[in-house]
């Protein structure tokens, strides 16, 4: 497997769309980010060059379906369209995986890999090399969702509300909490603050505290004068969770 002809086969796809749009360009920029990512995790977890190669590979397909998404349904919400099964529907029922001249004895780590990287929760029934790379690629694209947020969604991040008391309950209960039934704006960022409960590896915690992601996005919240005594209650109760100091 040549990771260099992934990668030219990567962005000669997304070259079939329109460059200038931006979330398309988010994307592509989000899908090179999350492979140097990815790389580092690998690193650290002293994984061999074949796993390291393989585990890039799958950052360069794992949001693959996002582009079509994004022509097709104008938004990045998955009640529209899922992307991580449509990008599994492209790759292996429409035959786009083949551009990428990859061995087929790794297509059922990739398969599992794309379907499960958005999930709630990982499948049921997956085997141990199955869930090493799942568990790879999730960590990684959580990573850079937070210089994402940061970087694009800056100006609209404003916690103004309460969340809703369920949410607050698995937050300080350190569960990853369900996107789909978000209220209010302060649902969504806890929800996305909350990513972080659902990291696999120690390694990743340690890259994501190195980039320094995290912590732009955090303070990069606008904060109500009434919910600042609430945000600074989340904001310990997250930054002792990953042993980070102020």
């Amino acid at each position: 497997m040549n990771i260099d002809i992934i990668d030219q086969e990567f962005k000669k796809y997304v070259n079939t769309f329109d460059m200038d749009d931006k979330n398309i360009n988010l994307k592509y920029e989000h899908t090179l980010e999350v492979v140097k990512i990815t790389e580092s995790i690998a690193q650290k977890l002293n994984l061999n060059e074949e796993d390291t190669t393989l585990a890039k590979t799958i950052a360069y397909l794992h949001d693959i379906g996002r582009f079509e998404q994004i022509v097709k349904t104008n938004t990045f919400k998955d009640n529209a369209m899922d992307h991580a099964d449509n990008g599994v529907d492209l790759l292996f029922n429409h035959g786009l995986i083949e551009n990428f001249k990859i061995p087929e004895k790794y297509y059922h780590v990739i398969e599992k890999s794309v379907r499960n990287h958005n999930k709630l929760e990982i499948e049921t029934g997956i085997n141990k090399e199955e869930e090493l790379f799942v568990k790879l690629i999730r960590d990684a694209d959580k990573l850079d969702i937070y210089r994402v947020r940061h970087k694009y969604e800056r100006e609209t991040d404003i916690f103004k509300d309460i969340p809703q008391e369920q949410k607050l309950k698995d937050f300080y209960n350190h569960k990853s909490i369900n996107i789909k039934d978000n209220k209010t704006k302060s649902d969504s960022l806890l929800c996305v603050i909350s990513f972080v409960y659902d990291i696999n590896f120690k390694e990743s915690i340690e890259v994501l505290k190195n980039l320094g992601y995290f912590q732009k996005f955090i303070n990069g919240i606008t904060v109500t004068d009434e919910r600042k005594d609430l945000f600074a209650e989340i904001k310990k109760e997250i930054y002792g969770y990953l042993n980070i100091k102020e």
